[in-house]
């Protein structure tokens, strides 16, 4: 049998119509679904691997729950510990994972001014969103030096920033460690 190319056009726009139904159906199904949360509306947030461990931090007026690596705990025990100088909180992990936060509120304008106004160190920005910014630091002859992570956040209406310490110096691993740790960070209850 031989179809006639006009024969073949109307094929295709009786399914390219039967085609636009179905995904006209299946968008407005989508739509009407009930049962998932936004991410932002979930209130337990997993960890980010099976080896992260549930902390509770209860320090001065920080009131919070992270998750850390276990990998990096089978060799130090972690230290939490608040700064009645500074007012921040320093959440340490040996030598490679160290992780301060205060409350205070900030915006990521503000954040990107301080780390541009460095007299050692030029920065590279790695990954921006509009409350997060991964960096690399570079010495003036333009060389690698390390990397650091920066995070706003508000936990029980209180706001939060929190950022890899400047007194250590990291790699991109140890620093991606740390961004999961503060991504995990949540209400205590």
């Amino acid at each position: 049998m031989r179809i006639k190319a006009p024969m073949i056009k109307k094929l295709l726009m009786k399914n390219t119509g039967f085609l636009l139904s179905v995904i006209a159906f299946m968008c407005a199904m989508q739509s009407c679904d009930t049962t998932s949360q936004p991410a932002a509306q979930q209130t337990e947030i997993q960890p980010q691997s099976a080896n992260d461990s549930l902390f509770k931090v209860n320090e001065s007026n920080y009131s919070f729950a992270i998750y850390l690596p276990k990998d990096l705990m089978i060799e130090n025990e972690p230290e939490i510990r608040f700064n009645s100088a500074t007012g921040d909180l320093h959440i340490r992990i040996g030598e490679h994972f160290w992780i301060v936060a205060s409350q205070e509120s900030k915006d990521i304008t503000k954040v990107k001014e301080e780390i541009n106004d460095n007299m050692l160190f030029t920065s590279r920005i790695i990954e921006e969103t509009n409350n997060a910014l991964l960096y690399q630091r570079l010495l003036p002859d333009g060389r690698a030096y390390d990397y650091n992570y920066r995070y706003l956040s508000s936990i029980d209406g209180k706001p939060y920033f929190f950022k890899t310490c400047e007194e250590g110096e990291y790699s991109k691993e140890s620093v991606d460690l740390m961004k999961s740790a503060i991504m995990s960070v949540h209400s205590r209850s």
